[in-house]
């Protein structure tokens, strides 16, 4: 089984990109030709900024990440790469189906955000991975997820 977002990380760039390209656009337009006070202006300039703020910071706090599963094969592969910034470096989790112990699902920032925490079995015990943001991925996609990772561990 894989999964994919690939086309959903692609969109959401695209839109973090058109709503930076909009806000500097609206914020150059008022400045320079809305025929009004310097005090409006600079009102109307706080008022944008802080809804792109606004918005910017929810988008930052539900951590999306870009998500590859795969477990066709002996091993499980996961690969991602946070797009909170524009150039997220990609990570690569591999982990033989025999030796992963357990999986929680954790969820954060009002039950909005979910996160994967892998647990590997290893010769000096027991390897825990940093958490993956799960909040870019589907409800049926996290359902599959869900079941590979369930059925892998029985």
């Amino acid at each position: 089984m894989i999964i994919d977002t690939k086309e959903e990380a692609t969109t959401l760039w695209r839109t973090k990109t058109f709503a930076i390209a909009v806000y500097l656009v609206l914020v150059v337009t008022i400045v320079a030709f809305l025929p009004v006070d310097k005090t409006v202006k600079i009102l109307i300039c706080a008022g944008l900024s802080v809804i792109f703020l606004a918005l910017y910071w929810f988008q930052y706090m539900m951590e999306y990440t870009y998500f590859y599963f795969s477990s066709n094969n002996k091993n499980l592969v996961f690969r991602f790469y946070s797009l909170r910034n524009f150039y997220g470096r990609p990570k690569t989790i591999e982990i033989a189906k025999t030796s992963l112990m357990k999986y929680d699902i954790t969820t954060g920032f009002f039950n909005k955000k979910e996160s994967l925490v892998l647990y590997q079995k290893t010769e000096k015990g027991v390897a825990k991975y940093p958490s993956i943001s799960l909040t870019l991925l589907s409800r049926n996609q996290k359902t599959e997820l869900k079941r590979a990772l369930f059925t892998t561990i029985q």
